[in-house]
């Protein structure tokens, strides 16, 4: 039972997630985007169209925003978790008291704006932004995960100590594997979509932005920082 209640807070936590996105973005988003973007959208703000410039202040100020979210998200998710033992009780005091802990997903949209004017980013600031950081930080952190750097060196080593012959036959694995570390090095389909200068400046605060990702997917899955 109380798993069952524990993921239907959860699922209620997501949901209010992805409603405030869509809203105040064009797109909607998965857990994924959500996490890595930490972003909330406001309804009834009009969206630029065309490119968008990634400026170092901006980014910078947009880093600042994700650790205020961090917070936000850290203190909603353990809320929730809490309300599991509640709702086990199983007695209408304890329900009473249990759905009173949803008050915490109302509280987090103006925290959101909150977060927002403290950094001084509009809401479609952080959403142009956030796109742009979702591209490049999913993409570096899903090449660390897969380890194809790694791969690739063992497959190198490898071929170096076949036969003539067999080299030939392992070459096209190798150099599909050493096109894949190629595009996760430097993000051409990133590039692409969002230009060279807006990938540049992200990657230049890449340390932050990995770490407020993978701190935003521990708060997500309630580990305790």
């Amino acid at each position: 039972m109380r798993k069952s209640w524990g993921c239907l807070a959860v699922v209620l936590a997501l949901s209010a997630c992805r409603k405030d996105a869509t809203e105040g973005s064009a797109g909607g988003g998965d857990t994924q985007e959500t996490v890595a973007r930490l972003e909330g959208g406001e309804a009834g703000e009009d969206v630029p169209s065309g490119p968008y410039t990634v400026t170092k202040a901006k980014l910078d100020a947009y880093v600042g925003y994700q650790r205020k979210m961090l917070e936000v998200y850290g203190s909603l998710m353990r809320g929730l978790q809490d309300m599991g033992p509640l709702m086990d009780a199983g007695t209408p005091q304890a329900l009473e008291k249990a759905r009173s802990g949803l008050k915490l997903i109302e509280r987090k949209a103006q925290a959101e704006s909150d977060a927002r004017q403290a950094a001084g980013l509009s809401t479609d600031e952080v959403n142009r932004i956030a796109e742009v950081v979702t591209a490049v930080i999913s993409q570096r952190q899903m090449g660390r995960t897969l380890q194809y750097e790694e791969e690739l060196k063992k497959l190198e080593s490898l071929q170096s100590r076949m036969p003539e012959e067999q080299q030939k036959e392992l070459a096209p694995q190798v150099e599909s594997m050493r096109r894949q570390v190629e595009a996760f090095q430097k993000l051409p389909e990133a590039r692409r979509e969002f230009g060279d200068a807006n990938v540049d400046v992200v990657l230049s605060r890449e340390a932050d932005l990995t770490k407020n990702y993978q701190d935003m997917l521990k708060a997500f899955a309630g580990v305790r920082r």
